[in-house]
């Protein structure tokens, strides 16, 4: 129906509808307009929820219809009281339907008219259905039926729930085959590339004698709904990587994606590589992968690995909580840009670290630091990672990854890795939670 992203639609294309006389059908219902009454609110949550149960389809609010045509576009009124009209389909979802549906609806001004708009919802079918209906204190779950949201008959709810489980077990298959899944595992985190970094570490910094590990940081976003969504060879798709070159952060742009894009057959990646001193190898200093299924792996290790002659490796915190930042303001702009709204699996993995020493700590206030490993008068309470390798999980609605969610999430990650090493707190954060950017002017170049 539409041959673009939702959010490239303008009232061209909602005419184009209604010269193409398009019906309504089982991925596609029209609603003349919403003022934000009760039965309103139940309609929307039925529709909506059956489309996401169903085979997905668009909700398009503001066209008339006539005989289940298309037939004029007179828009809905801007605002439902005090609230954009659209912020009211959203509030109504999230009071309404059971899990959660990440939506977000286009909304188009109409030139006719500035106080009225048509907003059209795109709703996949979702990895986690079946969703229930808890409008008017009666629980139900919906499906399309003859162009219509119906009530879902026993086989039909059954069958989601099977087909659900079938997709995260699909998302945990896809991560075993990434080693993933075992911390305790030899082969935990061991990718392709991600294996070349491990050995580069050896040659990039003076290791102690005693140390045998590979260290290495591994980062990983899994869409739940695996499918073939990202056409890694497109010319668009490149031209969009290379507005990632930089990613900014605290004002600050800093490198990213400034390295060859690389085409593979599952994938593409941007490799940082250098000179080995030692041959004429190349050593991989950090990497970004995306595939076609939307799984985004990132990759580094000397950048925050380095040695001290009595300490011996050493873990820089700060660097390691701004790489982890970038990550996850590229992986919400990607997800962004395909369109996927969905259930994201963050996978962070640090691998073989034990006896590791934390440092890169910054202000604890505006007087004072926090004190360096490498300053302390002497060596008997140090932040040494106990364990050999370190993993830690979080889901979260790609949708709702706005800049203040990132920075919850980076803060929860970023103090559990301090935990890891003894630490009970994040030391990069000061004690009112701000990050003291100084600490990463020697990150990567800063733009």
């Amino acid at each position: 129906m539409f041959n673009k992203p939702i959010s490239q639609l303008t009232e061209d294309d909602l005419q184009s509808l209604i010269d193409n006389k398009e019906r309504e059908s089982s991925i596609l219902e029209y609603k003349q307009e919403i003022s934000g009454t009760d039965h309103e609110k139940k309609e929307i949550s039925k529709d909506v929820s059956a489309m996401a149960n169903t085979e997905g389809g668009y909700l398009v609010i503001g066209i008339k219809e006539a005989s289940g045509q298309a037939d004029a576009i007179i828009g809905t009124p801007k605002t439902i009281g005090k609230q954009p009209v659209e912020a009211w389909i959203e509030n109504v979802l999230i009071a309404n339907v059971r899990p959660k549906i990440a939506i977000t609806p286009k909304v188009i001004t109409l030139a006719s008219s500035s106080d009225r708009v048509v907003i059209v919802l795109h709703i996949p079918q979702s990895p986690k259905r079946p969703h229930m209906v808890i409008a008017e204190g009666r629980n139900a779950y919906y499906a399309r039926h003859n162009y219509q949201a119906n009530y879902a008959d026993e086989h039909e709810v059954r069958s989601m729930f099977l087909e659900s489980k079938s997709l995260g077990d699909e998302m945990k298959s896809f991560l075993i085959s990434r080693n993933l899944n075992d911390p305790l595992s030899d082969n935990f985190a061991i990718t392709p590339l991600s294996k070349r970094l491990s050995k580069s570490l050896r040659e990039m910094r003076e290791l102690p004698d005693n140390f045998n590990g590979n260290p290495f940081i591994l980062f990983a976003a899994c869409p739940r709904y695996l499918e073939e969504r990202v056409d890694i060879a497109s010319s668009d798709l490149r031209d969009w990587l290379n507005l990632k070159n930089q990613v900014n952060l605290f004002e600050l742009n800093i490198d990213f994606l400034n390295h060859n894009k690389v085409v593979s057959v599952d994938s593409i990646r941007s490799v940082q590589e250098v000179q080995s001193e030692k041959g004429t190898d190349k050593l991989l200093y950090n990497y970004v992968e995306l595939f076609r299924n939307g799984y985004i792996e990132g990759g580094i290790s000397s950048e925050i690995m380095w040695s001290h002659e009595k300490l011996g490796l050493m873990f820089q915190l700060a660097y390691f909580t701004a790489a982890l930042w970038l990550f996850m303001k590229f992986i919400r702009d990607l997800y962004e840009h395909i369109e996927y709204l969905e259930e994201i699996n963050l996978t962070i993995a640090i691998v073989d670290v034990e006896n590791v020493v934390l440092h890169g700590f910054g202000k604890k206030d505006e007087k004072t630091t926090w004190a360096q490993p490498y300053n302390m008068f002497h060596f008997d309470n140090l932040p040494i990672c106990k364990q050999k390798n370190v993993k830690i999980e979080r889901s979260f609605i790609a949708s709702d990854l706005n800049d203040e969610n990132i920075e919850k999430i980076v803060k929860e990650v970023s103090k559990r890795v301090s935990n890891a090493f003894g630490e009970s707190i994040s030391k990069c954060f000061d004690d009112s939670g701000n990050f003291d950017v100084n600490q990463i002017r020697g990150f990567r170049n800063v733009y």
